[in-house]
This record gives C-alpha cells, sequence and structure tokens, in this order.
C-alpha cells in the first residue's frame, strides 16, 4: 500500500506506509526525538482492530516543540498499519521533511 503523501524530497519517491514507523525509530536513535508507544487490539480474532498511540517526550530543536506532550494516533485493521499511520502523523506534525532512510 503506497501513501501519497511526500515526506521526502527526493522526487519521484512516495513513501510507503511500512517506511514511517521505521524512519520515527532511526530518528529516535539518532537522539532527535523520544516518544512512548502504546499498541491496544480490540474486536473478536477475525476482525480485530489496531490503535496506535505515540505520545511526543521530546524533539531536537530543528522540529516543532509544540508536539511535546502530544499524542497521535491511527486505527487500522492490521497492527503494523497502525503504528505506520500514527508515525506519520508524528513526522508531519513535527515537521520533518528529510529523506526517509
Amino acid at each position: 500500500m503506497a501513501s501519497s503523501s511526500h515526506l521526502s524530497g527526493s522526487p519521484g519517491a512516495p513513501l510507503t506506509l511500512n517506511r514511517y514507523f521505521m524512519e520515527l525509530h532511526n530518528l529516535q536513535q539518532r537522539g532527535e526525538i523520544k516518544y512512548t508507544e502504546d499498541i491496544q487490539s480490540a474486536g473478536p480474532a477475525n476482525a480485530r482492530t489496531w490503535s496506535c498511540f505515540i505520545t511526543v517526550v521530546s524533539v531536537g530543536p530543528a522540529y516543532n516543540q509544540t508536539t511535546v506532550r502530544e499524542t497521535f494516533w491511527h486505527n487500522a485493521d492490521q497492527k503494523q498499519a497502525a503504528r505506520d499511520g500514527a508515525a506519520k502523523q508524528v513526522l508531519l506534525n513535527i515537521g520533518f521533511n528529510g529523506a526517509v532512510h
């Protein structure tokens, strides 16, 4: 599933959903953001809904400081899609515009 949003400055390289959480994780590994993550599921096993909540604890000076203590979330029928959707919201709101690695 490809996303129509482009966080990367590289032309012709749309981000796929499964890259948002990976990039957010990479930012945390580099010390540019700290966050907490809470994943929950609800519903019967054959129709599970996943919810991912990511709370921004801190961000580096290059990012939007008003996002600190904000929680971003996404619901989806797959756990990874919920994680990526929430991560996408975080990246957009902190002002991330770097290339996804």
